[in-house]
Order: C-alpha cells, then structure tokens, then sequence
C-alpha cells in the first residue's frame, strides 16, 4: 500500500512538474513574442519618428532659406529705393546750384543762336518760364549783357511751380524746352538709375 501510495506521489509529482515547466515555457515562449513585438512597434515608432523629424526639419530648412530670400530681396529693393531717392536729390540740388541766372542766360543765348541760322522761329519771340527768385536777375542780364545775342529781348514770365532752372518756349510756335530741376532731374536719373541698379543685382541673376 505504501508503495502504491509512494508510486502514486511520484506520478503525480512528475507530471505536475511536466505541467509546470509547460506552462513556464508558455509563458516564455508568449513572453518573448510580445517582446518581439513590442520591440518591433517601438522601432517602427521610432522611423517614423525620426522620418517624420527630418521632413520638419527640411520643411524648416526650406522656409528658413525662402524667408532669407524674401529678407533679401525685401532689403535690396529698399536699398534700391533708398539710392534712387538719394540720387534724385544729389542731381536735383546739383542742378539748382548750377542753374544760376548767368548759366541760364548762356543756354537761352546757344539756343537762339542755333535757331537763328536754319529754323522759322528764329523770327518769334522766346518766351522763358523761371522761378520767381531768379526772374528780375535774368531780365537784367538779358537786357544788359546778353542783349546783342537776341533780335527781340524775350519775354520772361515766373511760374511758382519751378524751383530752379527754366522753359524756353518760341511765341506762336510748338517747340519747347524744358531745363528746370524737375526734368533735368529725371532726365539724368532715367539714364543712371538702371546702372545703380544693376549693380545692387547678385551675380548670375
């Protein structure tokens, strides 16, 4: 009986440890699948973490390199404005320096000279538009100093919308001229003003 008994326990002993080491090996087994499995999400994650961070930052890089771009273009057109309006100044205080009345005398006496020897209105009248500053010191050169260069002294009017140099004009004809600040003033920066500009532009654009 007590051998029995004995049998009994071993048997039971055995297949309960058979049962236990598989169960323990179940577990294992499960164990090292989810791992697996875990181990193969977080990596996935993590390319596409990573995928997803190196599209941000080319993203940034782009938008940071158009934004330096539109800096820069932003920052030369200013700088281009800047310089035109600063030019336009520098010709236009030149101009007014140089536009004295005995210079202004000198280009009425060269432009009646050229009219005088080949043209029709040699025979009318110059009509001259000046500043109001400059119209008494004009009518005195003209009938002083300049007066033999002219068959009749011409008429000088003053218009308040020129500040320095003048509009020559022949009586009943439509030929004009125009030396006041303003046009001599666009004439010179219409010339150099795309040179300037030229030469802000980057090279190979």
């Amino acid at each position: 009986m007590a051998e029995k008994l004995q049998g009994l326990l071993e048997k039971i002993k055995t297949e309960g440890l058979e049962k236990a080491e598989a169960e323990r090996q179940k577990i294992l087994d499960s164990a090292r699948k989810e791992a697996q499995e875990i181990i193969a999400k977080a990596s996935r994650e993590a390319e596409s973490t990573l995928k997803k961070a190196e599209e941000n930052a080319e993203n940034l890089k782009k938008r940071a390199e158009t934004a330096v771009k539109q800096a820069s273009r932003d920052i030369m057109l200013k700088l281009k404005g800047e310089i035109q309006k600063r030019l336009e100044n520098l010709v236009r205080n030149a101009g007014a320096a140089s536009m004295t009345p005995e210079f202004m005398g000198e280009i009425i006496r060269e432009i009646a000279k050229a009219f005088n020897k080949n043209d029709s209105a040699s025979d009318s009248t110059l009509e001259l538009l000046v500043s109001g500053k400059d119209r008494e010191k004009l009518l005195e050169l003209l009938r002083g100093s300049l007066a033999a260069a002219f068959k009749e002294t011409p008429e000088v009017f003053s218009d308040s919308e020129i500040g320095s140099g003048l509009k020559i004009g022949f009586k009943g004809n439509d030929i004009f001229f125009d030396f006041t600040d303003d046009a001599v003033t666009e004439l010179v920066c219409a010339y150099v003003g795309p040179k300037l500009a030229a030469l802000l532009e980057p090279a190979g654009e």
